[in-house]
């Protein structure tokens, strides 16, 4: 958006370029991918992620919702297999992913750092957090922890991020659910990490930090552009 003052034309930054989004816009990610569970134990995965925006139509609310393809490409694959189908509606006030046919509320504007919102507002998956007067309203407070967080983009520093803390339950007692993503302004999600881990709680291993179950995953953009 621009404005004129004067002689000078000035861009007016809006919260909405943290999540920029078009038809025919690609991103792709490498991801590193550790999983736990009991009877496998630990493995570790290596690939690569593309998300492309190949469609849009206007949605009954008025405004349009785009249709992302994600694919998936190993280490030692030619190239990227479909893996699933995403859509995004981006409205005035929030962001809304559909990761396949699950709502989350991925950004609440304006985004100031505290601002809290129940990021599966829009589901049935509640969460460890009450969003309610009492104990009856489980919910997942997404909160903008940072801003200016710097990241690294093909020798590039961009310093325009917003960090977003979906969840930071560090108890290693029980279940720890750290998760944060970090959006670049005019580019979109450039980092994503969670670690979320569940430990043994019976006989001698309480408190050993012995995963039982869970995963750590780190997604890194490594390009993106319009195809």
């Amino acid at each position: 958006v621009w404005s004129c003052s004067g002689d000078e034309e000035v861009i007016v930054k809006k919260d909405s370029d943290f999540f920029p989004i078009q038809v025919g816009a690609f991103f792709v990610y490498n991801v590193e991918e550790t999983q736990y569970s009991v009877l496998e134990g630990q493995k570790d995965y290596v690939y690569q992620l593309k998300f492309s925006v190949t469609d849009s139509f206007p949605n009954n609310a008025g405004g349009i919702t785009y249709v992302i393809q994600r694919s998936k490409k190993n280490s030692n694959d030619a190239g990227f297999s479909y893996l699933d189908t995403w859509s995004v509606r981006k409205e005035a006030s929030e962001v809304i992913v559909n990761e396949g046919n699950i709502a989350f509320v991925r950004l609440a504007f304006p985004l100031d750092v505290g601002k809290e919102w129940n990021g599966n507002a829009l589901n049935a998956l509640g969460g460890e957090q009450n969003c309610g007067q009492g104990p009856t309203f489980p919910c997942d407070l997404y909160k903008v922890t940072g801003k200016g967080t710097p990241f690294e983009f093909n020798g590039e520093t961009l310093t325009e991020t917003i960090e977003v803390t979906l969840n930071n339950n560090t108890d290693l007692i029980v279940k720890q659910d750290v998760r944060t993503e970090l959006y670049a302004r005019n580019v979109g999600l450039v980092l994503k990490s969670s670690t979320v881990l569940e430990y043994c709680t019976v006989g001698a291993c309480i408190g050993k930090q012995q995963i039982e179950k869970g995963y750590i995953l780190k997604q890194t953009l490594t390009s993106y552009g319009k195809e």
